[in-house]
Formats: structure tokens, sequence, C-alpha cells
């Protein structure tokens, strides 16, 4: 994992985002694993692949169309980012429900935002529901993109998939601006937690190949192709054929544990 402080605004945020890195606090980084637990005193890490939507290919579906009518009666603000009680608390509700590991508070995500010394431009969404505070999107922006950093929403409003909502909300502000790319994040091949940032649409989704630094249609590989690619092409391992590819890629992983800790191998 690779950490960089600066600033990282307009065209410098760009060509980052570009390059595969992405936020974390107040600086950048990069990282082709992500620890996931522990087995005994053994890390377990898995394969983290940058992901990124292309607005020139992203269109409207039969999904989005549902979620943007059943939030219809909702109202929404997009303005500087900035916190208050009323946000933590709505935060604090949300994590108590997530299925993984998060931030503690939003100030711990986002430690500085919209000062002198901000690394970056923090703008976020507020969603209503007749004055309830229900959803909250934070993203920065740069001059042709930009990348959401943390989404969260009410639990009582599950059910109106205000995640996806906020999603649709951050494409539309870029579309709105000309800008060319959205930077979710990254998906992990063995956790489905993650598979939500491949909406609102699959197939206007690329993904970074580090080895060559060019970006792919997700469309394009299989899971199997993608841990051949990892394998072979990140760490110089030949992988075998199977079809319990998760199962294989941990058996290897252990094996190559045994020369280093997984910061090693990069």
């Amino acid at each position: 994992m690779e950490a960089h402080p600066g600033i990282y605004k307009g065209k410098v945020l760009d060509h980052a985002l570009a390059n595969g890195y992405f936020r974390m606090g107040n600086e950048l980084f990069t990282t082709q694993e992500v620890p996931i637990g522990y087995e005994g005193r053994r890390r377990i890490t898995d394969i983290a692949f940058w992901l990124r939507l292309n607005l020139s290919k992203a269109k409207e579906t039969k999904t989005t169309r549902r979620i943007r009518k059943k939030c219809a009666g909702f109202t929404y603000t997009i303005e500087p980012a900035y916190l208050t009680p009323e946000i933590e608390l709505l935060y604090y509700e949300y994590y108590l429900t997530i299925p993984f590991d998060g931030y503690f508070t939003c100030r711990e995500c986002i430690p500085e935002m919209n000062t002198e010394d901000s690394a970056f431009d923090t703008l976020m969404i507020n969603i209503r529901n007749k004055g309830r505070l229900i959803g909250v999107g934070f993203f920065d922006i740069g001059k042709q993109a930009l990348m959401s950093v943390l989404h969260f929403y009410h639990p009582d409003y599950k059910r109106f998939s205000i995640g996806k909502y906020i999603i649709l909300l951050t494409k539309d502000f870029a579309r709105s601006r000309q800008m060319d790319f959205v930077y979710p994040g990254y998906f992990l091949m063995g956790q489905s937690k993650m598979d939500y940032k491949l909406f609102p649409q699959k197939e206007a989704m690329e993904l970074y190949l580090t080895d060559v630094q060019i970006w792919e249609p997700v469309e394009k590989f299989t899971k199997i192709e993608l841990y051949n690619y990892y394998f072979k092409e990140i760490l110089g391992v030949d992988l075998v054929q199977t079809d319990d590819v998760a199962t294989y890629y941990k058996s290897q992983k252990e094996k190559l544990d045994e020369y280093g800790e997984p910061e090693s191998l990069f």
C-alpha cells in the first residue's frame, strides 16, 4: 500500500484517479490487496480492483428508473461539505447496521474539508424526507472527474435504496459539470459486499490494470481471468484452471505469505 500527501484538486486529482489512486483521510493511496480479517495470527487479504464509471457509456436502466421513482418524494441539496451533529448521528445509526469494518465517525474518514489547508475540494449531498435527514454522500471533485468518498443513510429507509440513489445523484452532478468519469473506489474479488460499486450499470464500468496502467471494461473479464491476471502479472505465479478460484487463491497466498508480509510482495 502506498500513501502520498499533497494537494489534490482540479487536474491533479484527475491524474491521480486515472492512475489508480484514491482518498484515505487527507491523502491518496493505492493498493492491490485489502485486509479482510484474521485466521489466528495470519492476516487475510482479498484482491482489489479499482473502478470507474465511464459517463459516455452510462445509460438509464429499469433499475435506475425504479430507484428514482421510489425516491421522487424526497428533497436533496448539493453543497460544499461540512459536518454537524445531525450528520454524525445519522452516520452512527448507519454504522451500527453495516456488516463490515468502517470509520467510527465521518470526521475520522474526512479529517478536513473546505479549509485553506484542505487537500481536496469536497461536496456533499443531503437527502431529506419532510425535513428529516435520511441520506448523505460526500465526494471530491477534480476538473473532469470526481470520486465518491462516503455514502450513508438511515436504516429505516433501506427499502428505498438510498445508497444507490446517492450514486445516481453523484452521477447526475458529474454530467452537469460535463465530467468524464466517476470513481467509486474498488471492488473485491472474494467479497460481494463491494459489488454495489458496479452500480448503476456494469456495462459502463471499467477496472484498472496496474501492470500496464490502463482501464478496461469490467464486462471484458470473467472472474477466473481476473484471478489469473493478478497472480501472473502482479505476483508472477501461474494460476491453474479451477472452478473454485477463491479457495485456490487462498492456498496460494498462504504459500507466498511464508516468505513475508503481504506488503513485501509489492
